[in-house]
């Protein structure tokens, strides 16, 4: 009779307690699965990802701690051929990039300046923009640059660079211009717009959202990495979240369209996989 009660106790307390948590590697984005591959940790928080096609290098800055109240940011690559890792020296508070796709030339920016790596003896040689802190770097058909603290937009025309005059009276913390050059994004601390160059006038298109990064993949989908999530460019059907994970700081894409993005201390590669997680199964980052 003990032995039957003992035997009846325990099963409530499972009933209670619940079966053991079962969770899995992968996540999905839209109707497909990927599983996670951790390409780099703990040495900082990644962001401003930024994959160089030609040699399937992921170039991004990541923070340094630099005294108890304050931090410095450090330029590096991961090779995704060979899973090399590798800071890129003598730029001070290094952390941005750009990178100019047809012509393989990686702008890099500082707190003094804009510099341009050379793959082949892998150095940072100074390009332009002397003393200036950049803020961010954006390359289509022409470079352009944030500086900081005022948050102004530049770009080069003639190989000098001006503040662009359309975003002259806007605070601008990411810019970014279609592949197609029909859109034009911008972000600031107010929120995400899109600036209609034919009427000359900027469209609000989320004022919640802190946006982290805008990335287009290698079909011209364009991707906002924000608080929020991950959204994805619809066009006519405006933003959805396609990733309802709110650590995710940077989102880049490789030369075979492979997900890469960064949380609060991982580079992290999503490999396509025809195997997703059954349905009594959670998913975790």
């Amino acid at each position: 009779m003990m032995t039957f009660k003992i035997y009846i106790i325990l099963n409530i307390l499972v009933c209670i307690k619940g079966a053991p948590n079962k969770t899995c590697n992968s996540i999905k984005i839209q109707d497909r699965w990927y599983e996670k591959e951790i390409l780099w940790a703990n040495l900082g928080r990644p962001f401003n990802l930024y994959a160089h096609k030609t040699s399937n290098k992921v170039f991004f800055s990541y923070t340094v701690p630099e005294t108890y109240s304050d931090v410095d940011f450090q330029l590096a690559y991961i090779d995704l051929e060979t899973r090399e890792f590798q800071n890129i020296a003598g730029i001070r508070g290094g952390c941005s990039v750009a990178i100019d796709q047809g012509n393989d030339e990686i702008y890099l920016g500082g707190s003094d300046g804009i510099y341009k790596y050379n793959m082949m003896t892998k150095l940072a040689d100074f390009y332009k923009e002397s003393g200036k802190n950049i803020w961010a770097l954006f390359f289509r058909r022409n470079l352009f640059y944030i500086s900081y603290p005022d948050q102004r937009l530049h770009i080069e025309v003639d190989g000098k660079f001006a503040v662009v005059k359309e975003f002259e009276n806007f605070e601008v913390d990411h810019f970014h211009v279609t592949v197609d050059h029909e859109n034009i994004y911008f972000a600031n601390k107010t929120g995400f717009y899109n600036y209609d160059n034919d009427r000359l006038r900027v469209n609000v298109i989320n004022d919640v959202m802190t946006v982290r990064q805008i990335s287009e993949d290698n079909d011209g989908d364009l991707y906002v990495c924000t608080n929020l999530g991950v959204f994805i460019d619809l066009k006519n059907e405006g933003f959805k979240k396609v990733l309802d994970f709110k650590n995710i700081y940077s989102l880049t894409f490789d030369k075979d369209n492979n997900v890469i993005v960064s949380d609060e201390k991982r580079i992290i590669k999503l490999k396509h996989t025809t195997t997703g997680c059954p349905d009594n199964v959670s998913t975790h980052w």
